[in-house]
This record gives C-alpha cells, sequence and structure tokens, in this order.
C-alpha cells in the first residue's frame, strides 16, 4: 500500500542522488547522475567544487569519490548538496 507520493523538485532530485551515491568507496561514474536524474552535472557543481576544496571528494573529469575524510564526515559531505 503506497500512502502518498511526492513529485520530487530538480534541487531535490540531485541531492537524493548523492545522497547515496557519496556512500560509494569506490564512488560513481559522473554520467550516472544524468542517467539517473535526468539533470547535468552542473546542478551540483557548486557543492562538488566545495567538496574538493574541503577534501572531502577527489572529482576527475569523469569519476566522482569520496576522500577517507569524506567517508569520515560523511553528513557534512552530503550537506553541501543539500
Amino acid at each position: 500500500m503506497i500512502a502518498g507520493q511526492q513529485q520530487l523538485s530538480r534541487h531535490d532530485i540531485g541531492f537524493e542522488f548523492m545522497l547515496n551515491s557519496s556512500r560509494l568507496i569506490d564512488g560513481f561514474d559522473s554520467q550516472l547522475f544524468f542517467a539517473h536524474t535526468g539533470l547535468p552535472i552542473l546542478q551540483i557543481e557548486k557543492g562538488l567544487k566545495k567538496a574538493v576544496t574541503l577534501g572531502l571528494i577527489e572529482w576527475h573529469r569523469d569519476h566522482i569519490k569520496p576522500t577517507e575524510r569524506g567517508l569520515q564526515y560523511l553528513n557534512e559531505l552530503q550537506e553541501l548538496f543539500l
């Protein structure tokens, strides 16, 4: 039984993706962001750049991966995309 449904905003879709993906030790291919959300990676670029600056992720051209620090401070990492 489904209690209710809610349409997610573009922002919420990006956050939900990062909420789950940032937990992946091996990271993810940046193309997956578009494949799963229908949004360009530019939608979360501000958060990605801040996470790199804080040492929470490694962002190489086609791959995004949490650093050891990012995994330790997962809540702070995920908050950047909220």
